[in-house]
């Protein structure tokens, strides 16, 4: 009988868990967060592809920048910031 009791206890307390998780709406909204994570980080990989037109005119950019930057640094004429002689 006490085993029978037990079970008995054990499955409404499962079953009213459960009926509280169902209700919270705490964990749906992380889930909403993790969706739309997900979307978005799809939408990134697809824009800056290697073989996109974006991707390669990002690339063209900072490849620029870079090299007048090292040839910037190389010069010695920083401008700003440099020490006064």
């Amino acid at each position: 009988m006490k085993l029978f009791n037990n079970v008995v206890s054990t499955y409404y307390t499962t079953k009213s868990r459960a009926a509280d998780f169902i209700r919270k709406q705490d964990g749906v909204t992380a889930l909403e967060y993790a969706i739309v994570a997900a979307g978005v980080a799809s939408v990134v990989l697809v824009v800056f592809s290697s073989d996109g037109s974006f991707g390669s005119s990002i690339k063209g950019v900072f490849s620029s920048l870079s090299s007048k930057l090292t040839t910037l640094m190389a010069s010695g004429s920083g401008g700003a910031g440099g020490a006064a002689s």
